[in-house]
C-alpha cells in the first residue's frame, strides 16, 4: 500500500518542470505546482481605510458589545482575509449569512475563504453563484464564479460566466484574460491568444497576457513560439520573475544550459528574500541533476544551504538529491536537519515519515506523520500515517487516520486502507462494503495492489460470500509466481470453498 518512494518529494518534482511551465508564485517553493486557472480573487474592498491592526480590534468590540451586528461580522472578516486568516474570516461570513447578511460582499468573502481554506469547493460555488445574482455585472464576482467552474470542470458555464464578464465590463483586461483561460482549458488556443493579445491592447505595460500566451504554447509544444511570447512580455518588463523563471525553464526542457543557467542567476537578481532564492538555486541544481552533471548539481545543492543557511527548505532539497542517488543514511541526515529547531517543518517531516515507512521503522514513521498531520490535516500524509499504524498493528488508530484522509480527498488509497484495517478489526461486513466499492469504481487501483485483492478474498471468505470470494483468490493468483508456497496456499482455499457448503461452513466460519 505504499506508494512509490519520495512520491511526496520536491525537489525532484523540478525535473519535470523542466519541460512544463509553471508559475512564479510558486518561486519560494522549488517545486513549483501547475497552476490553477486564474488565482483567487482578492475580496472586495470594505468601506473603511483602516489598517487591519486598528480595523479588527475596533470590529470585535463593537460585535462584542452587540454579538447581532452581522454587517461588522463581514467586514471584520475581510479584515481577516487581508492578513491571511481566511479560517476565521470563513466562521464570520458563515455567521452573517445565517444571520441575514445576503449581500454579494457576503457571499463573495464567504467563497473567496472557503476556497483557502479548502475542501469546501461546493460551498464557494454556491456562494459565488449568489454573488453572482446579486449583482450580475461585478467583475470580481464573476471571475471568481468563472474560476471556480473551471476548478469544478465545469466548461461550458465557466465560458458562459467568462463572456458575460467582457459584455459588462470591456474595458477590464481582466476580464479578457479569463476568457482566455477557459478558451485554453478547453484547448481552443488560437483563440485564448487572442483574448490574451486583447487584454494587452487595454494594459499594454502588463506583461501577464503574454505569460499566459507563453503557457499555451507550451501545452501545444511549440516551445519556440513560447520563447518568443516570454521574450514579448520580458521587453515589456524586464523584471518580470514569472517570465524570467518561466523563460529559464523552457531553456532548460530544450538542453540549453548555457542560456537557462544564465536566466536562473539573472532571475535570482529579481527577488530580495533568502527563501525565494534558495528555490531558484535549487532549481538550477534539479537542472543540473537531470542533465547528469551530477557533481555540479552537487555543488549548487551546497551552494544554497551555505548562502541561505536559515532556509530549510536546503536541506530537503539536497536530502531529495541524495535520496534519488540512493545515499539514503545521508538524505536522512539532511532531512532530519531541514526539520528545523521546532521539529515542524512540514516538507521534511513528510520526507522522513515515507521513508521510516518504507524501511521498516513504522514507529518512527508514526511519530514524523503525527507531527505533520497535526500541523496540517493532509490527506496524503494522513493515508501514510495510516499505513504506519497499521505496520505497527494498531489497526483502530489506522482507520482512524484513513477515514480522515478520505474524508478530506476522496482517494482509493485511502479506503483500501479503511477496508484493510476494518479486516484486521474483524468488522468483516464493513469492510466487505469497502471492498465492494473500490471493485465496482476503481478495479484497476485493486490490481496495482493485489495483497488488497488477496483481503478482499478473506473479507468475503468471512461474509460467506464464497463466489465472490473465489473470484478474488483467483484473480490474485495471476500476480503470485506458480511456483511458490503461497500460490499452493491460495489454490487450497479455492478448492474448499469449491466444495458443497456443508463440508466448508464451519472451516469457512472459523478462517
Amino acid at each position: 500500500m505504499i506508494q512509490p518512494f519520495l512520491r511526496i518529494g520536491l525537489f525532484f518534482a523540478v525535473l519535470a518542470a523542466a519541460s512544463g511551465f509553471g508559475n512564479s508564485d510558486a518561486v519560494a517553493r522549488p517545486a513549483a505546482p501547475t497552476p490553477s486557472p486564474s488565482s483567487s480573487p482578492a475580496p472586495l474592498p470594505t468601506a473603511t481605510p483602516e489598517p487591519p491592526d486598528k480595523a479588527i480590534p475596533r470590529l470585535q468590540a463593537k460585535i462584542k458589545a452587540n454579538p447581532n451586528d452581522q454587517q461588522s461580522k463581514v467586514d471584520l472578516a475581510a479584515q481577516f482575509q487581508t492578513i491571511g486568516r481566511p479560517d476565521i474570516a470563513v466562521q464570520l461570513t458563515g455567521q452573517a449569512i445565517t444571520g441575514g447578511v445576503k449581500t454579494a460582499q457576503a457571499y463573495f468573502l464567504d467563497g473567496v475563504a472557503s476556497q483557502q481554506v479548502g475542501g469546501q469547493d461546493a460551498r464557494a460555488l454556491y456562494d459565488f453563484e449568489q454573488a453572482s445574482n446579486l449583482e450580475p455585472t461585478n467583475s470580481q464576482v464573476l471571475l471568481a464564479l468563472t474560476d471556480t467552474y473551471l476548478r469544478q470542470k465545469q466548461n461550458s458555464d465557466a465560458e458562459r460566466v467568462a463572456k458575460r464578464a467582457i459584455a459588462f465590463n470591456k474595458d477590464d483586461a481582466r476580464a479578457y484574460v479569463n476568457y482566455g483561460l477557459v478558451l485554453a482549458q478547453e484547448q481552443k488556443y488560437d483563440e485564448a491568444r487572442a483574448q490574451f493579445e486583447s487584454a494587452l491592447k487595454i494594459s499594454p505595460k502588463d506583461a501577464g497576457p503574454l505569460v499566459l500566451e507563453a503557457k499555451s504554447y507550451v501545452d501545444q509544444k511549440s516551445v519556440p513560439l513560447a520563447l518568443q511570447s516570454l521574450d514579448r512580455a520580458l521587453q515589456i518588463d524586464p523584471r518580470n520573475l514569472e517570465a524570467t523563471v518561466n523563460k529559464a525553464r523552457l531553456q532548460a526542457s530544450q538542453h540549453d544550459a548555457t542560456h537557462a543557467l544564465a536566466t536562473y542567476e539573472g532571475a535570482l537578481l529579481l527577488v530580495k528574500d533568502a527563501d525565494s532564492k534558495a528555490a531558484i538555486v535549487d532549481e538550477e541544481a534539479a537542472f543540473l541533476a537531470s542533465e547528469k552533471r551530477s557533481s555540479e548539481a552537487e555543488a549548487t545543492l551546497k551552494r544554497a544551504i551555505t548562502d541561505y543557511p536559515n532556509v530549510l527548505h536546503t536541506h530537503v532539497a539536497y536530502g531529495d538529491y541524495l535520496a534519488q542517488n540512493n545515499q539514503l543514511s545521508r538524505a536522512e541526515a539532511e532531512w532530519t536537519l531541514g526539520l528545523g529547531p521546532n521539529k515542524d517543518d512540514r516538507e521534511a517531516l513528510g520526507r522522513l515519515g515515507e521513508y521510516y515507512l518504507r524501511t521498516g521503522r513504522p514507529q518512527m514513521a508514526v511519530t514524523n506523520l503525527k507531527r505533520l498531520t497535526d500541523i496540517t490535516p493532509d490527506p496524503a500524509a494522513l493515508n501514510m500515517l495510516g499505513q504506519a499504524y497499521a505496520y505497527n498493528r494498531q489497526y483502530d488508530k489506522s482507520k482512524d487516520a484513513c477515514l480522515k484522509s478520505f474524508a478530506l480527498a476522496k482517494q482509493p488509497g485511502a479506503l483500501g486502507c479503511i477496508g484493510a484495517a476494518d479486516f484486521e478489526l474483524k468488522n468483516y461486513k464493513e469492510s466487505a462494503k469497502v471492498f465492494d466499492v473500490l471493485d465496482r469504481n476503481v478495479r484497476q487501483y485493486l490490481d496495482a495492489n493485489p495483497q488488497l485483492v488477496f483481503i478482499m478474498g478473506k473479507v468475503y471468505e468471512n461474509t460467506n460470500q464464497r463466489a465472490k470470494a473465489v473470484a478474488a483468490y483467483k484473480r490474485f493468483l495471476s500476480f503470485i509466481r506458480p511456483t511458490s508456497p503461497a500460490y499452493k496456499q491460495v489454490r487450497q482455499l479455492i478448492a474448499n470453498l469449491s466444495k458443497p457448503a456443508s463440508a466448508t461452513s464451519t472451516r469457512t466460519k472459523h478462517q
